[in-house]
């Protein structure tokens, strides 16, 4: 399956994303096994990059993915190694063990999810005491470029240039040497990357239909009125329909004027403001104890499950946002009241799907308005959380 995606899937990419590969002659010396690290920009990664590396990478891979017979078989073919997102899974470790033990390459995402707005994660720090206990060499691959080409909130993608480089981080002696600090911190050097940054120089046009379609699944505050879950987006215009402020999304993947000032003149940043505006809504929301909630999801369709189960319908109805719980609200289940500090796991799966664990089990989220924007959920529970109980907040294997 790997030497069929190589002919085929490999040489489409390439072609259709423009992409390219820096100091790739490192994988004619280090031998295997060996571990690839690169910084998570778009749903095409895991393909760019085992495109320039020989042979099969075993990427760790979220297990929401295994949930359709389909793609368990799909990723059964090509080796992928299912892992629980956001939360410990001895399973895993030990599927990466086989894996070396094999002598294959396994890639491993060191930020656990993909970026939202063009600047790489923070690394989790688990990643590094994992390639400290392997001890074998490790390669990381920095992608410019496909965040812009295929951003996580986009509807379709666009035609520019994508840029790979390869950079042999840690060999064996050396990681056996290292404090797991100082190799948290060089793959976090080597990974760093701020889309906007990277292309305020080279200028390379993005070019693709409607490019600024489906961003509020990103952006959800205005920054000139500041209200919440109020943009909306058309064509390669951002507007805000409480205050009628509007930007447009150029082929650079810079915002420039449109209606009123402009503010932020690229998603990172206007992101950064949003987080800090975000968590002093939540911080006062919290402290006053309202009894209205902050955020509110009507027409969600809930599933329930465990792990890569398949899942099954749980209900139909709402979801709201209260100080210390997230409701789910239906006719058939009536009010079920979920307490933050018991939500384990919470994450974004496929844009607009919300997951977390709740006592044992699994819940997904589905609204179905697809702009809509459960970031702010995931956002929302994690700073909340951190209010509640910041001594427990746990590091685990992306």
């Amino acid at each position: 399956m790997n030497r069929i995606l190589r002919m085929t899937l490999a040489p489409w990419l390439i072609r259709r994303y423009n992409v390219s590969a820096e100091n790739t002659e490192i994988f004619q010396t280090i031998p295997r096994p060996f571990v690839v690290l690169p910084n998570h920009t778009s749903v095409w990664d895991p393909f760019m990059v085992n495109a320039f590396v020989p042979g099969a990478i075993h990427y760790v891979v979220s297990d929401a993915n295994f949930r359709s017979r389909l793609m368990e078989f799909g990723l059964g073919l090509v080796g992928s190694i299912p892992k629980t997102k956001v939360m410990s899974d001895l399973d895993a470790v030990k599927n990466i063990m086989k894996v070396k033990d094999r002598g294959g390459v396994v890639g491993i995402f060191p930020e656990g999810q993909n970026t939202w707005d063009g600047h790489t994660l923070p690394i989790l720090y688990s990643t590094a005491k994992l390639v400290k206990l392997l001890r074998v060499p490790v390669v990381t691959a920095r992608i410019a470029g496909a965040f812009l080409s295929c951003p996580r909130w986009g509807r379709v993608s666009r035609k520019g240039s994508v840029s790979i480089r390869y950079r042999l981080a840690f060999m064996p002696d050396e990681l056996r040497a290292a404090s797991v600090d100082e190799i948290d911190r060089r793959i976090a050097e080597d990974l760093d990357h701020d889309e906007f940054e990277y292309n305020r120089s080279r200028h390379v046009k993005f070019v693709g239909e409607a490019p600024a379609e489906y961003i509020e699944r990103a952006l959800f505050a205005c920054p000139q009125c500041g209200e919440l879950g109020t943009i909306r987006s058309e064509d390669n215009i951002v507007r805000c329909t409480a205050c009628d402020s509007a930007v447009r999304f150029g082929e650079e993947g810079f915002f420039e004027q449109h209606t009123g000032p402009l503010r932020f003149d690229n998603m990172h940043a206007w992101s950064l403001w949003q987080a800090d505006h975000f968590r002093s809504r939540l911080d006062r929301y919290v402290h006053e104890t309202a009894t209205e909630p902050l955020l509110r999801e009507d027409l969600v369709n809930v599933e329930i499950g465990y792990k890569s189960n398949p899942l099954e319908p749980f209900c139909k109805g709402s979801v709201q946002l209260l100080p210390d719980r997230i409701e789910l609200v239906s006719d058939e289940q009536g009010t079920v009241p979920m307490p933050i500090s018991d939500i384990r796991g919470i994450n974004v799966q496929n844009n607009e799907r919300l997951e977390f664990y709740h006592g044992e089990d699994l819940y997904r989220l589905t609204p179905s308005d697809p702009r809509s924007c459960t970031y702010k959920w995931d956002l929302a529970v994690r700073h909340i959380q951190s209010m509640i109980r910041p001594e427990s907040q746990t590091d685990t294997l992306p």
